[in-house]
């Protein structure tokens, strides 16, 4: 079985950093958890551009990000629920889908 791999979190809310960062730590659900505070200094460490310049080659297997941030887009959402225990069991659900089963097609590049 891979290393469970990096998850990017945008976010400019504390409170919502430190709930998202303990609900994925207690579920082991990432060795690392990058964080990006708008959607420019996430765009920023998906090229390696300024601060981010150093990191490591490889790509985040997903990025949890607040729908409105600046200059970025998405596919797919999930409503962030208000209580907490459902907070923690959405993150749970968002990180097992992604860091555990989810494949790439077949015949796409291998993830890493």
């Amino acid at each position: 079985m891979e290393p469970i791999k990096r998850i990017l979190l945008v976010e400019d809310d504390e409170k919502d950093i430190e709930l998202t960062v303990t609900a994925l730590s207690e579920y082991n659900l990432a060795n690392e958890i990058a964080i990006a505070r708008d959607g420019v200094e996430a765009l920023d460490y998906l090229y390696r551009r300024g601060a981010f310049a150093q990191r490591p080659n490889d790509n985040p297997l997903v990025i949890l990000l607040d729908l409105k941030m600046p200059r970025l887009g998405v596919n797919a959402y999930v409503v962030k629920p208000v209580r907490f225990t459902a907070f923690v069991e959405a993150v749970k659900q968002i990180g097992v889908f992604w860091a555990l089963i989810n494949e790439p097609p077949p015949g796409s590049v291998k993830r890493g």
